[in-house]
C-alpha cells in the first residue's frame, strides 16, 4: 500500500507510517471512520471510541456469564419463597425445572444462595445415600463435593464447615471438612439421584450457621411451583445483574483490568449505574452480539479435542477446567462455552475414573450437519451395552433458552430408567424426537416443537471404561419420515 512503498522490509525499530484510511479488512470490521493525514476527526474518534466501547462490552458479556448465571438460579430461588439465607429450594416438578439450563429430568436439585456477610461461617450437613452435591462460589468454581462423589463416597454422612472472605476458621474443626470460598454468597446445592427418595434426604441436608452448632435448626425446604427461567437476560437487564454483582462483590486479583473496563462503560463498585443514551445502546447492541459470540463458542467449538469420536457430531459438553485455571491464565472461552448452556460445574462432571461421576455429551446438528429443527423427525440409535453403572439419559433442550423443551407431555427425556422404555432384541435402544410420535413408540419418544432449534445432552452416570477409551459409538442423530 502507498504508506509502507518506501520499506522494503519489516525492520525491529523501524515505524510503518500511519495509513490515510483504514486498510480494507478493518473497515469491514468497524465501518467507514474519517481521518486526516492518519488521524482520525473529531467523529472519527467518537466512532472509534464507540468501536472500542462496544468491542469491551462484547468481552465483558462472556466474562460475566458464570455470575449472571448464578444469579438467574438464585432470582428463582426467591421467586419461589426463599425468605432465609438458608433456605432450600427444590425443583422437581417439570415447570420450574424446565427454567434451569440444560437440566435432567431424572432428578431432583436442591439449591441455596446464603449470603455469607450476613450469615458468618456456615456448616453443610448431609446423609449417607443417593446424594451428589457441590459447593461453589458465585463464579460457579466448585470447592467442595459431598455425598457420592465427596469423601464419603456416600457410604456415611458428613459436615463441611464453609467460611467466606475475611472470615477466620474456629478453633474447633474436629469432624468438619473446612471449605473456603472467595465471594459473599454461596452457591451450593445438590442432586437426589434417586428423586422417590426426595421428601426424606431434602430433610436431613441441613445448613445453618456455625454459632448454631449446638442446636441446629431443621432444613427448610421449599417445592418450587413457580417457572422462572434462569436463562442469562437480553437487553440492558443483563448489564443490571452485572452491576448488582459488581456492587455486592469484593473485587478478585485476577478481574482488576475487567473492572476497568467496566468502569469505562459505567459499571464501577460504589457508584450508581447510570449510563446516557449512547451507552446504553452500545450494552444494548453488545449483549445482542455477545450472546451470538457465545453462542458459536457452544455450538462451533474450536478447542482440541472437542469431539468424543471421529465419526460423529457428539462433543464434550463439558471443555472448562473446573477451577477455571490453567498454568498460564485463567480460561475465558471455555467458561463461556459451559456457562453460557449450562449451570455448576465438579470434577465429579469431567471425571476421569470409571464408575464415578457422570459425564455428558452434546450434539447440535443431524447427520448431515444440519441444525436439528423441531418440526421435522429424527431418530437416535442407542447401541447395547452403554458404558455406565447407574444409567443413561438423553434430554432435549431449547436451542434458545437452553431450557427443557416445552411440551403437552411435560417430557424431555428418555433414560435407560424410563417407564415402559422398548428395547431391540439385542439390547440397543431407538429414541425419537419429532412433533408426533411413531405409531407404538410412544414411550421411547421425545415431543419437540416446530419452529424451535433443539440440542440434546446424552448422559452417563457412573460411566465405565468403554467411554474413556471410547470404544463404545453414539451415532449421529438421523432425520426419519
Amino acid at each position: 500500500m502507498d504508506y509502507t512503498k518506501d520499506i522494503d522490509k519489516e525492520e525491529r525499530g523501524k515505524l510503518t507510517r500511519l495509513p490515510k484510511k483504514l486498510t480494507p479488512s478493518v473497515k469491514a470490521r468497524v465501518g467507514e471512520i474519517a481521518f486526516v493525514k492518519g488521524l482520525p476527526t473529531k467523529v472519527g474518534i467518537q466512532q472509534i471510541f464507540d468501536v472500542q466501547d462496544f468491542q469491551r462490552a462484547c468481552q465483558l458479556y462472556q466474562w460475566a456469564i458464570p455470575v449472571v448465571g448464578a444469579m438467574g438460579w438464585q432470582h428463582a430461588n426467591l421467586a419461589n419463597g426463599a425468605t432465609s439465607e438458608t433456605d432450600w429450594v427444590a425443583y422437581d416438578d417439570f415447570g420450574p425445572r424446565s427454567g434451569i439450563l440444560t437440566p435432567n429430568q431424572e432428578v431432583t436439585y436442591v439449591m441455596a444462595f446464603p449470603d455469607m456477610e450476613k450469615t458468618g461461617a456456615l456448616v453443610l450437613e448431609y446423609p449417607a445415600g443417593k446424594v451428589a452435591g457441590i459447593v461453589m462460589d458465585y463464579w460457579q468454581r466448585p470447592q467442595s463435593d459431598y455425598g457420592l462423589t465427596g469423601p464419603e463416597k456416600g457410604q456415611s454422612g458428613g459436615k463441611v464447615l464453609i467460611v467466606g472472605p475475611g472470615q477466620k476458621v474456629p478453633e474447633d474443626v474436629a469432624g468438619y471438612h473446612v471449605v473456603h470460598v472467595s465471594t459473599r454468597f454461596l452457591f451450593t446445592g445438590y442432586r437426589i439421584l434417586d428423586r422417590s427418595e426426595k421428601e426424606v434426604i431434602s430433610a436431613r441436608v441441613l445448613l445453618y450457621p456455625y454459632s448454631q452448632r449446638g442446636n441446629p435448626p431443621a432444613a427448610k425446604v421449599i417445592f418450587a411451583k413457580k417457572k422462572f427461567t434462569q436463562s442469562h437476560p437480553r437487553g440492558f437487564a443483563y448489564w443490571e445483574c452485572v452491576n448488582e454483582f459488581i456492587q455486592r462483590e469484593a473485587v478478585q486479583e485476577r478481574d482488576r483490568l475487567f473492572m476497568a473496563m467496566l468502569r469505562a462503560l459505567g459499571i464501577e463498585k460504589g457508584k450508581s449505574f447510570a449510563p446516557d443514551g449512547r451507552m446504553k445502546s452500545i450494552l444494548e447492541d453488545a449483549v445482542v452480539m455477545g450472546e451470538q459470540m457465545a453462542r458459536v463458542t457452544v455450538y462451533e467449538k474450536r478447542f482440541e479435542n472437542a469431539y468424543y469420536r471421529k465419526d460423529a457430531m457428539w462433543q464434550y459438553a463439558l471443555i472448562v477446567e473446573p477451577s477455571q485455571r490453567q498454568p498460564d491464565y485463567d480460561e475465558l472461552d471455555e467458561r463461556t462455552d459451559w456457562f453460557y448452556e449450562a449451570i455448576g460445574c465438579s470434577y465429579a462432571m469431567i471425571t476421569k475414573t470409571p464408575g464415578v461421576g457422570s459425564v455428558y455429551l452434546s450434539a447440535y446438528r443431524d447427520k448431515h450437519g444440519e441444525w436439528l429443527d423441531g418440526g421435522l423427525n429424527y431418530r437416535l440409535h442407542v447401541p447395547s451395552n452403554p458404558p455406565m453403572k447407574q444409567f443413561w439419559a438423553v434430554s432435549v433442550y431449547d436451542l434458545d433458552t437452553r431450557n427443557l423443551m416445552g411440551n403437552e407431555s411435560a417430557k424431555a427425556e428418555i433414560s435407560s430408567n424410563t417407564q415402559g422404555l422398548q428395547k431391540n432384541s439385542d439390547g440397543s435402544v431407538d429414541v425419537y424426537f419429532g412433533p408426533k410420535s411413531p405409531m407404538g413408540k410412544e414411550a421411547n419418544w421425545v415431543e419437540t416443537q416446530n419452529g424451535i432449534f433443539w440440542f440434546p445432552y446424552f448422559r452417563l452416570y457412573a460411566p465405565t471404561e468403554a467411554y474413556f477409551d471410547r470404544s463404545w459409538p453414539l451415532p449421529d442423530i438421523e432425520k426419519v419420515k
